[in-house]
């Protein structure tokens, strides 16, 4: 899935001319491309600069162009250079800022992290008078039920859109400069209306900026250097460094078996199914290893 935005700045001229932006799509950035229904053509609207459209079916690797295109005279204008799209959100009209903007190929990095680690993101929604039982003693701090990031949050039918109200601390707390343990109720007919919580947010184990840290923070692999490993090679090292310091904080936290008259829990079955998870990479980075290190042989010696 992914996500094309197009902003016209000399919006009043384009419309003098055109009345429609059209879209193609190609598997590389020579083409061949095509029309691709559903993409397209957006319509030009008089004091609208920025425009957006979604392909549902487009991929990280997937390259557009785009041309100007008049309907009622057929005249259009060059195709602009191929571009890659922006990797579609699962919250398509987000209110509160990313935590940090990724291009495309640091998200294509992120994304194939969280393929190795299975770690896919979440959406969650928190509203109802549920939800402002998370407001703290303080009245500035609410309690996200999981861990997450906000993609839109909104107290009292107020719109918060600036990262620093509320702040997020730990992936679980919203602290806000103002007070937010109000709550408003308007009946409309027999059907009531909340005005109090009501947000949206990403759930995952570990966010993009911490697996984006991960990465080019992560050593080469053993047996490679600098100049000989791969992207891929360093992927599957960070992908082994995170389960591995998961394995640990969970052994530290929830490693013993607990037992009552009624139940048993045990965290064994997980951290079995880990152990496999993370064998299993390792074989594959042996594998990356390995003919990485042969490529970089030039010739035999023979004695």
């Amino acid at each position: 899935m992914i996500r094309l935005s197009f902003v016209v700045d000399n919006i009043s001229t384009v419309l003098q001319v055109y009345n429609q932006i059209r879209i193609q799509r190609g598997d590389a950035v020579g083409g061949p491309f095509t029309t691709v229904s559903g993409l397209g053509p957006i319509d030009l609207n008089s004091g609208q600069t920025s425009y957006m459209v979604i392909d549902e079916h487009g991929t990280a690797s997937d390259w557009y162009q785009s041309q100007y295109y008049s309907t009622s005279t057929g005249g259009q204008s060059s195709w602009s250079d191929p571009v890659l799209g922006d990797v579609g959100d699962l919250f398509y009209n987000p209110l509160y800022p990313d935590e940090v903007n990724y291009g495309t190929s640091q998200k294509l990095v992120i994304d194939r992290i969280r393929k190795l680690i299975g770690d896919p993101i979440g959406l969650n929604r928190e509203y109802g008078e549920d939800a402002a039982s998370s407001i703290h003693p303080d009245g500035k701090t609410y309690e996200m039920d999981e861990k997450g990031y906000p993609v839109s949050v909104f107290m009292n039918g107020q719109s918060y859109n600036d990262s620093t109200n509320p702040t997020v601390n730990g992936y679980r707390y919203l602290i806000f400069n103002d007070f937010i343990d109000t709550t408003s109720v308007v009946c409309s007919g027999t059907k009531t209306i909340e005005y109090g919580v009501d947000i949206w947010a990403y759930t995952f184990r570990w966010s993009d900026r911490q697996l984006a840290e991960a990465y080019d923070s992560c050593p080469p692999p053993p047996g490679l250097s600098t100049a000989t490993a791969s992207a891929e090679s360093y992927m599957l090292y960070t992908a082994i460094t995170l389960l591995g310091s998961e394995n640990f904080h969970d052994a530290i936290e929830d490693g013993s078996d607990v037992s009552d008259e009624g139940s048993r829990y045990s965290p064994a079955p997980g951290f079995s199914f880990r152990k496999t998870l993370i064998d299993d990479l390792n074989k594959k980075l042996d594998d990356v290893v390995k003919s990485l290190i042969l490529g970089g042989i030039s010739g035999i010696r023979l004695d």
